[in-house]
Order: structure tokens, then sequence, then C-alpha cells
């Protein structure tokens, strides 16, 4: 009962920071042309929901999610602070879910705390998830995903893996809406798969492929199959240009991008490129930065591979593995989308603050020393906070261009008029 209030506590203050740290979003104005794409397909939805029937494809390509923006359509109209608000509260629920399973890993729970807190700050997708009504997608996938990953790991760590626990089908239920939301499924079974490697003894040397990973695995290559036969299939996936051999270079070649702009955010923009002078000055010198920043990613994730402990060992295969799909999806161009960066930032969070909490118990005799770990942490919040102050100014620059203003009349006129033909 103790735990239970302290972890009710820990949900309560972690939605508190979510909503103090970004009070300013639920005011922001619709500025992205997803978001009216969005709000058009939950309109025409709203007015025939039985469409969702009429092909098979539709039940294998995200229906979930459009069901989702769907509810949200009807109750909030295309007035945007009831969409940034359920943003709000899913990124506080998955910094709590994200707190469960560290808590449940690490042998010292303390650190638990400061992941949780580092990922509600944004540390690592630096917020921009939030403000845009289309960035539902993101919190809503990583909510499942962050929760199966709870429900299956904890049957595995605390019940034997034993396939009668109410825990692994409320797992199997959660991962199969997780793919009805976003095709995520091999990723979180490449997750699951690390966690049974890396805890292997702590599982009591049970098999890496039990019972309920194999059916887990049934589920996903029928889905995948089954999506691959009836679904939609997505504008701009991978081209068909590119070889076998190029496609892997540009995969892993992106692979590394992404985890680089997770450690340092600067890709070449207007938005930097018109900003503080002190900004301005790192950006010219973005180029030698991101060849020191790879070389400390990959030798970081060599040596706590090898000496690192098993919680830190899983959660770097974890920071790798979610990001994988976007970089082998995504070939459209040299723009990284931050959005994709939104799983992967919590391993990086949970890396972060088991660096720094290790750090300052090394330090523990120095009275001042041992709180110097945790500058790096706090200049992560720093540059977040920075940067999701700028993206969200942004946004109310771009609300008001003519193009914005156009497509928002065009909207307000097929609401007023219950047409079904969508938004050109």
């Amino acid at each position: 009962m103790r735990n239970f209030r302290y972890h009710i506590a820990m949900l309560i203050g972690l939605q508190l920071l979510v909503f103090v740290a970004y009070h300013d979003i639920p005011k922001l104005p619709l500025s992205s042309v997803m978001d009216f794409e969005v709000l058009d397909d939950a309109r025409m939805l709203s007015l025939n929901p039985g469409s969702l029937l009429l092909h098979l494809g539709t039940l294998f390509s995200q229906p979930l999610l459009r069901l989702a923006f769907m509810w949200e359509y009807m109750a909030f109209g295309i007035n945007p602070l009831g969409y940034m608000v359920v943003n709000l509260v899913l990124h506080g629920l998955n910094a709590f879910v994200l707190y469960l399973l560290v808590n449940m890993l690490f042998h010292r729970s303390r650190i638990a705390i400061p992941a949780a807190t580092l990922f509600a700050l944004s540390v690592g997708h630096y917020g921009k998830v939030l403000l845009v009504v289309a960035g539902l997608e993101s919190l809503l996938l990583g909510f499942l995903y962050l929760l199966s990953l709870y429900a299956l790991i904890r049957v595995d760590f605390k019940h034997g893996g034993r396939m009668s626990s109410p825990w692994f089908w409320l797992g199997l239920g959660l991962f199969g809406l997780a793919g009805l939301t976003k095709p995520a499924m091999f990723s979180i079974m490449l997750v699951l798969v690390a966690y049974k490697f890396f805890f292997y003894r702590e599982r009591g040397g049970r098999a890496v492929f039990p019972p309920t990973m194999m059916i887990l695995m049934a589920v996903g290559v029928a889905f995948a199959v089954a999506k691959e036969l009836w679904g939609f299939k997505d504008v701009g996936a991978s081209p068909d240009h590119l070889g076998f051999f190029a496609g892997i270079f540009h995969s892993v070649k992106t692979l590394f991008r992404y985890l680089n702009l997770m450690v340092f955010p600067m890709q070449v923009s207007d938005l930097l490129q018109s900003s503080h002078p002190v900004v301005r000055f790192v950006y010219d010198w973005r180029v030698p930065i991101r060849v020191l920043v790879s070389l400390a990613i990959v030798s970081f994730g060599f040596f706590g591979i090898i000496f690192g402990s098993r919680p830190l060992r899983f959660f770097i295969s974890w920071t790798v593995i979610t990001v994988i799909p976007f970089s082998v999806v995504d070939r459209s161009g040299d723009w990284l989308n931050l959005q994709y960066l939104y799983l992967s930032a919590a391993g990086f969070c949970v890396i972060l603050s088991a660096g720094a909490t290790g750090c300052y118990g090394l330090l523990q005799a120095h009275r001042w020393k041992r709180w110097l770990p945790w500058l790096a942490p706090a200049a992560f919040v720093f540059m977040t906070q920075v940067l999701n102050h700028e993206l969200a100014q942004r946004n109310r620059i771009s609300a008001e261009r003519p193009a914005v203003r156009v497509l928002r009349g065009l909207l307000e006129y097929r609401i007023e008029n219950r047409t079904e033909t969508p938004a050109p």
C-alpha cells in the first residue's frame, strides 16, 4: 500500500511538472498543414464512422489513431486547446510508465525519478510532439509501447514468465493495439529480446524465446503480412531506386544522424541562423561538433555494452532499437524529424540519469563536487526548454501565414456545410 501511494504521488508530480514546464503550449494556435489534414480526416470520419469497415486495409492502417483523432474532434472541434491538453496528459503518463519500468529493473530505485523527470521535461526529443495536434500519433504509440513493454517485462521479471499471468494477456493486448496505432511491433520484440538476453541470470536462466515470446512473434508476423497484403502503403516510404547495399548504408547513416540529433539538436535551419549570436556561433561549428558527438556515442555505446550494468546495457540497446524503424523507412531527404526520437529519448534519459547518479555516488565524500555530474542533465534540460520555446514561437508565426489562414477558412467552410469532400 505504501508503494502504491508513492507511485500515485509520482504520477501527480510528473503531471504537474509537465503542465508547469509547458503551460504556454495549450495556448498555441493551429499552424501545421498536417494538423489541418488530421482534423479534416477526423471531421469526415465523424460524419460516417462506419467507413473504417468499408475496406479491409483500414483495419491495418492506423485505425486506432484515426479513431482517437475522431473522438478528439467530436469533443474539441477545431479548438487546439483540448488537443494540446490531451498531448500533455499523455506525455505525463508516458513519463510515469517509464518511471515504473526503471524502478523495476534497476537495483537503485533512485535512478527512476531523475530519468522520468528528464523525460517529462522532453530531454532527447525536445518536446516537438507536444506542439502540434498530430503529435498524438507519437504520444499514443509511446504510451502503448511503454505500457506493453512494462507488462511483458513484469510478467517475466516478477511472475516467472507464466502465460497464465494477467500481465501477459494485458501486454499482448497492448502489443496488438500498438500495431493498430503505428507499425512498431518488431521494434517492441527486439527490445524484449534485448531484455531477456541482458537479464538472463535475473530471469533464472529461462529461454530467451519461451512460448510467450513465440506468441508475440506470431502475432507480429501475422499483422505485418496482413498489412503488406491489405494495408495502405505509406507515402514517402523507402524509394526503390536505392539498391540493397546502398539502402543499408543509408539506413545506418540515418541511424547515427538521429542519435547525433538527440544529443546535438542542430540541423540546417533558418530558425537557428537568425537566433542568438551564441547559438549562431555553435551552429557555424556544427559539423566538427557532430563528428565529436558521433565518436562519443560510439565510444560510450561500446564500453557501456561491455562494462556497464545489465540495466544500462538494456537501455543502450533500447535507445538504438527504437530509432531503427524510422532510419530504415525515412529516406526522403536530409531533414530529420525530431518526433521520431520520442521513444529513443526514453532510453537516453535513463542512460543520462544512471550516469549522473553513478558519478554522484563515486563523489559522495566530496560535499560540493558530488553535484557536478548533475550539470550535464541540467544542461540538457536548459537546452530543451530554450529549443522548445523557439519552436513554439515559430508555430505562432506560422499560424499567421496566408496559406495557413486559407486552410483554416477552408476547414471551417467544410465543417459548416458538413461536406465529406476532403481538403485539397
